[in-house]
């Protein structure tokens, strides 16, 4: 058991893994439902049930295994930007990753000599945080992003993966990210959903996770970077987290020097339909 001496309350360990997302948090009735939709979508599509050869090269089974699926050409390549722009030669810092499923970025956190901390709502053995043994020893915590339970100032890394649409109120998860970040952190929230202006913040594409009690929405960019701004970030890049082009919408304006990608991708996001964005910012220092 783990002791709060603040609230003084106790949480149970299980398989070493600190559970905090308890019942008086608010929105704590719909996160665990949540957790109950992941594992009824995984089996009912066939997903549930662990490969290790898959598991092993996560993010990267598009270049690895052959995959055709956007998705995860999505998640890596935009991880593949946080590490080399925003991390590259550094080594032993301290990364939290919120929302990180079954981990799978543990490994490459690890070869850096960091002390990694994956967060998540589920704790699920099979594609939860229990998972996370596959890749090593590392923290684990099942908690809900919205109240982390973490000292301010705490990492030098903090991110997300299609995560912060899942937030039942996304400015507060965002702030909470800003809060546990030291001066200068980076601070990330990669492949998130995103609808252009005027378009229905009812996605169709979400409507089967919705159905089984998965939390979903889809904000505009401009949501997003008004959260990241209201929780005193700063954004430095934007970018559709598959890598492509902002085209047609802001191509041109992607050209201009230092700011044009942000700038094009943001006037490309706001006239599509639906797409992705990935928002690298840092804190001031």
């Amino acid at each position: 058991m783990l002791a709060c001496t603040g609230c003084e309350r106790a949480f149970p360990v299980e398989n070493g893994i600190p559970l905090m997302l308890h019942e008086d948090l608010p929105g704590a009735r719909e996160k665990l439902r949540e957790t109950a939709g992941w594992v009824e979508k995984a089996k009912a599509e066939g997903w549930y049930e662990p490969d290790d050869a898959v598991d092993a090269v996560l993010p990267f089974v598009n270049r690895d295994l052959g995959w055709n699926d956007l998705v995860w050409l999505a998640n890596g390549h935009s991880f593949q930007v946080l590490l080399d722009r925003y991390v590259g030669d550094l080594r032993g810092l301290r990364v939290l990753e919120v929302g990180a499923a079954k981990a799978w970025a543990a490994r490459y956190w690890l070869e850096r000599d960091c002390a990694f901390v994956a967060t998540d709502i589920l704790v699920d053995p099979k594609i939860g945080l229990g998972r996370g043994a596959f890749y090593g020893d590392f923290g684990r915590v099942q908690a809900d992003g919205e109240h982390l339970p973490f000292a301010d100032a705490s990492f030098d890394v903090v991110y997300c993966v299609a995560t912060l649409h899942h937030a039942l109120d996304l400015p507060r998860m965002v702030k909470e990210m800003a809060r546990v970040a030291r001066p200068g952190a980076v601070v990330a929230g990669l492949n998130e959903g995103t609808r252009g202006l005027g378009r229905s913040p009812e996605n169709p594409d979400q409507a089967g996770e919705k159905e089984v009690g998965i939390n979903e929405h889809v904000h505009t960019v401009w949501a997003y970077l008004a959260s990241f701004a209201r929780a005193g970030l700063r954004v430095r890049r934007l970018e559709r987290p598959d890598g492509w082009p902002p085209s047609p919408y802001g191509r041109l304006l992607s050209k201009i020097p230092k700011v044009g990608l942000s700038v094009g991708t943001a006037v490309h996001l706001s006239a599509v339909h639906y797409c992705g964005v990935s928002v690298y910012a840092r804190k001031p220092a």
